[in-house]
């Protein structure tokens, strides 16, 4: 019972989570020009590839070593923060560069962005650590908020209209994670991690973002990459298509969270109930993901135009009901490594899938916006099939 209970909390967090994100898209794809939704896109895909480097670098370790034998402490858990602001310092300074005769107060509005989220993912670390995770799902309400306020009061022909909705999400962001921090109980200091635990984890959160990074340059990296050759439509229709591909790819993150650390407890104690527990897994993501691509092939165009408006209606969903599928595998066989604590062999798997991608690229430029997403199929399609034969290697190790 405490388990199923538990699982829902994951879930319920998770789901809300995924609802801002989605909704966030949805209504400003809906309310911006295609040019503006494009801008706003590779701004949002810098915030996520952030969002990467924390959840690589912070909440899966948190969730591998903390919830096993508490290497991991609130204070500590706050000093690995700091690589998040120094790169948010980093992305401004980039994408200030980027467009060109940025004023400054874009420039404030992105760090006001930027901090609403980075106290928002501390805040969401932190609640996991604690096992109150629903303490999170505020922030993330508060972010959608900001939204719709700014839809409902910003002009659209307003000249500041891109800074406006950046205050608009993250000044939210960073009041309400800001109370949440205040209003949480400091619970007492985990016990100082032995001797080789930090060069252990430490590890295990580079090469674990090494992967992922990779992984985002194939994905949203690429809104970034067709905004700074001036092709908008083509930035502003990838955002959308990932948009509605990603939800079922936040569901397999819940599952993998939540199974994350009692599979990595079990290969630790090298319990033969791992490799059933790691196929049950690697299973399920895949399972919701078929689903998902049905949903995309029968009626994935009609949502797109329904959710997206009609700018976008054009889109075939048809063209990447794969993705989901693609995307699970991912995420299924990276979480198994992970427990495995082999996160430099999913780095090895998804190098190897990014040169598959960057030569697809290099000989098939994207000339449509069903052909935009080849060169990922490609890449993460390789990746994915190089870390199952890691997987099977590893189990038949366990297994001995």
């Amino acid at each position: 019972m405490k388990k199923a209970k538990a699982l829902l909390q994951v879930i319920f967090e998770q789901a809300v989570f995924t609802l801002s994100f989605f909704a966030t898209q949805a209504l400003l794809a809906r309310y911006l020009s295609v040019e503006a939704f494009a801008s706003f896109s590779a701004i949002y895909s810098a915030v996520i590839l952030l969002n990467i480097v924390h959840g690589c670098t912070v909440m899966e370790p948190l969730l591998v070593f903390a919830k096993s034998d508490y290497s991991i402490g609130r204070r500590l858990l706050l000093k690995l923060h700091a690589p998040m602001a120094l790169l948010s310092v980093l992305v401004v300074i980039y994408l200030a560069l980027r467009i060109p005769d940025t004023p400054p107060y874009f420039v404030y509005a992105l760090i006001l962005a930027l901090a609403g989220f980075v106290a928002y993912w501390t805040v969401r670390a932190i609640a996991i650590l604690e096992n109150k995770s629903l303490k999170s799902v505020l922030p993330a309400l508060a972010q959608l908020g900001g939204v719709c306020a700014a839809i409902a009061v910003i002009p659209k022909d307003s000249p500041y209209q891109l800074s406006e909705l950046l205050a608009a999400i993250g000044l939210p962001l960073l009041l309400v994670s800001g109370l949440v921090a205040v209003m949480s109980k400091k619970k007492e200091e985990h016990p100082h991690p032995l001797p080789g635990e930090k060069i252990s984890w430490l590890s295990f959160g580079l090469n674990n973002s090494l992967s992922q990074i990779m992984v985002w340059a194939m994905t949203h990296g690429l809104v970034i990459y067709y905004m700074s050759r001036q092709q908008a439509d083509l930035a502003a229709n990838f955002r959308v298509v990932m948009t509605l591909v990603l939800p079922a790819q936040y569901l397999n993150i819940a599952i993998s969270n939540f199974g994350l650390p009692r599979l990595a407890r079990l290969a630790d104690e090298g319990s033969a109930r791992f490799a059933s527990m790691a196929r049950m897994l690697i299973a399920a993501t895949l399972a919701s993901s078929l689903v998902y691509s049905l949903v995309l092939w029968l009626s994935g165009q009609l949502l797109v135009g329904l959710l997206f408006g009609a700018k976008y209606s054009g889109l075939d969903m048809r063209d990447y009901f794969l993705l989901p599928m693609i995307l699970a595998a991912i995420q299924g066989t990276r979480t198994v490594l992970k427990a495995l604590k082999l996160t430099h062999q999913a780095s090895w798997a998804v190098a190897g899938g990014f040169l598959c991608f960057v030569l697809v690229f290099v000989t098939r430029p994207a000339t449509s916006v069903s052909t935009v997403f080849v060169p990922t199929v490609f890449g993460l399609g390789l990746a994915a099939f190089i870390m199952f034969y890691q997987i099977r290697k590893s189990l038949k190790v366990v297994a001995i």
